[in-house]
Formats: C-alpha cells, structure tokens, sequence
C-alpha cells in the first residue's frame, strides 16, 4: 500500500488564470515554466535585495499551480504577490480544504544522506501532491515533512527567518530552486551576482545533536573555528532516528563547510556532529 504523509505546516494556495505561470516565473526563482504537469518544484521568493521572504513548493496542474508554503508567513507573503499581479490575469485561493501530501520514494524510508550525486534531483526521492484536509485521518503521521526535508537537505523557510537569508546561504541552487538562465525576478541580480562574481559567505549543513529538545528556527549556531566572526543559524529541527538525539539543518560560514569535522558547531554548549547531505556542497571560500 502506497504511503501518504501531510505537511500540516504548510499552506496551500490555488494561482489560476491566464497569466499564472508568466507570472510566477517572473516571481520566483526557479524555472516555473520547466515543472511538466503533475510535477513540483522548490522555489524561493526573494526581495529587491534577495533575501528569501519565502521558500515554496510549486505543484502544477495543467495551467494552474499549487504553491504552497510555511504557515507562519503564507499570508503575508501571498499579499505581497498579489500586490504586483497589476492588470494580469492571476488570482490566489487560499485552500483551506486542501493540506501538502507526500510519498517517501526512498527504500523503507532509508537516510540516502551519504549517496552523494552530482545530478542530485529530490523530485526522485519525493512525491508531492495536496489531499483534502478530511482525508488526512487515514494519512500516515509515522514521518514528518520536516524530517524528510533535512534528510534530503531540503530548506523549510519560516517566520523568523524571512528576509534573513539569500538563496544559496540554504541551498537552493543545489537543489534546483533557482535558475540562472531564466528572466529577471525581484532579487535576480544580486542571487546571480552571488554565483558569478562573488561566493556565498553561508551554506547549509546537516547535524545531529545528543538532545531531546529542538532549537526554534533562527537559534544561534556557534561555529568555534570561524576565522571571520560569523556564526551559524538553524534553519529547522526535527527527532532523528536514533532515540535520544536530534537533527538540525543550519546556515554556517563557507569557511567551515570544506573539509566541516566535528567539535567546530555548538547549539548553546551541546556540541553538533556533522552529517552528510545527499548531494555534494562546493568548496568555496567566503568573497
């Protein structure tokens, strides 16, 4: 039997209309008009200065999409899109009815954390869909969507952490949210001038933590070997596998990215073990 899992953290919303897709593709930064039909996306939302307001899974079908995003900032970020919908043929529906329903591909659910892939594509390792909210009773709430997100190194954007972070201070041009071939989109120009004439001073790293409780998004992660000053942040937090310890994806300085030992991370005085992502971080220094 085919295992169904919500995402009751997110928020659903229906974009339709004639200029849907132009639209998004002029917001986001991915290549929305490359999702085939029933196919999803990462995607961000980012500021005039491309700090991430939001991070969005994008589902489409046919010609309309489902984006769905963290529930701490789904209204507020939804009104800033319809702010510049201007004369386009482009509505929002908030669906209530509706939650973010996902099929772990991975066998048995298995941590493919060390298989390392250059071609690296979660849309393999993870199906999305919605189901109706009255369905999700017979949903399975064995796995969290949380869980599987930072098993695959997959950011979960939330309200402390809007305008906070670039795009590739998460990871989000590893994992096919942002496309530097696409037109422009608000914050286009300094994410590109990131890749092509900078590096990024932040990259996304996996850890574990001998804990039972979970540090809140936006906690302070101290990076003792970090020549530059700059400290790391958690972006989300979830139980690992092993009973008694947790998992944390978190913001850290490049410089400590290639080669990250343990004993260099600390959550308050509780030291974090590192542990690999399933696709490759590049070795960059900090511009």
């Amino acid at each position: 039997m085919r295992m169904i899992n919500t995402a009751p953290e997110l928020t659903v919303f229906r974009c339709f209309g004639d200029d849907a897709e132009v639209f998004l593709q002029s917001q986001f930064t991915s290549d929305i008009c490359a999702i085939s039909n029933g196919g999803w996306s990462l995607s961000g939302y980012c500021s005039p200065k491309g700090r991430l307001l939001a991070v969005f899974f994008v589902c489409r079908r046919e010609n309309e999409f489902l984006v769905s995003t963290h529930e701490s900032l789904a209204d507020s970020v939804i009104a800033r899109l319809r702010m510049y919908v201007m004369r386009a043929d482009v509505s929002f529906e908030l669906l209530s009815g509706q939650q973010l329903a996902f099929h772990d591909n991975r066998a048995g659910g298995a941590d493919v954390s060390h298989d390392h892939s250059d071609s690296f594509s979660p849309q393999t390792l993870l199906d999305i869909s919605t189901i109706d909210a009255i369905t999700t009773e017979e949903a399975s709430s064995a796995l969290s969507f949380e869980t599987v997100c930072i098993e695959l190194g997959l950011p979960l954007i939330s309200g402390p952490l809007s305008e906070v972070l670039i795009p590739q201070s998460v990871n989000l041009d590893l994992v096919g949210g942002v496309s530097f071939k696409k037109g422009c989109y608000p914050g286009q120009e300094i994410v590109a001038r990131v890749r092509y004439r900078g590096k990024p001073k932040q990259r996304m790293i996996r850890a574990i933590a001998e804990h039972t409780g979970r540090p809140e998004p936006g906690t302070h992660i101290r990076v003792a070997t970090a020549t530059s000053g700059r400290d790391g942040v958690v972006i989300c937090a979830a139980a690992a596998d092993t009973p008694g310890e947790i998992q944390l994806l978190a913001a850290v300085p490049t410089e400590v990215v290639n080669p990250l030992g343990s004993g260099s991370l600390f959550w308050g005085d509780i030291p974090l073990t590192v542990s690999t992502l399933p696709y490759p971080i590049p070795a960059e220094a900090p511009g």
